[in-house]
């Protein structure tokens, strides 16, 4: 059985996308769609095409020509005259490597963060769960704060039957 928990700002989502279920029909009537992401109803083709116009539309990406790698508008590139063009931007799968990360640095364990991100096994969670240069940084202050915590702590006197028989 597959569970998923859908909280914060992605249930919002969730709710604005089931009120826009409601989808007139070509005959005027209205159906309930059956999908949650879908195009008047019907499913959407190609997630990968959609997710670049979505982008190239919401200025987070573009659309390069293959060639002169100069921006193109649509596929066809005017400049050059060719139609082979690339999308250059981010990808729907970077949000997988981002939420790895972000639950570990809020503290989720990693058990419970592989189930989230349906990783099955501890190697791929690990690549997903990229270590920064701030990482590094932040567990070196860190370090240094615990070790100059530790010198200033007074050190217990010790007592050992030898010298307690002597006072």
């Amino acid at each position: 059985m597959l569970t998923f928990v859908i909280v914060g700002e992605l249930a919002d989502v969730m709710a604005r996308r089931s009120s826009a279920r409601a989808v007139t029909t070509p005959t005027g009537g209205i159906m309930l769609a059956d999908l949650v992401f879908h195009h008047q109803g019907q499913p959407i083709g190609d997630f990968r095409k959609a997710w670049q116009t979505a982008c190239v539309a919401a200025g987070v990406g573009k659309s390069v020509c293959r060639h002169c790698n100069q921006p193109s508008k649509g596929r066809k590139r005017e400049a050059c005259g060719t139609d082979d063009a690339r999308y250059v931007g981010r990808l729907f799968h970077d949000f997988r490597r981002a939420a790895v990360r972000n639950m570990v640095r809020a503290g989720v364990p990693e058990k419970v963060a592989m189930s989230v991100s349906g990783h099955k096994t501890r190697s791929i969670f690990d690549r997903y769960n990229i270590v920064s240069e701030d990482d590094l940084r932040s567990a070196m202050q860190r370090t240094q704060d615990y070790l100059k915590h530790v010198r200033t702590q007074e050190r217990p006197k010790v007592v050992t039957a030898t010298s307690a028989a002597q006072n």
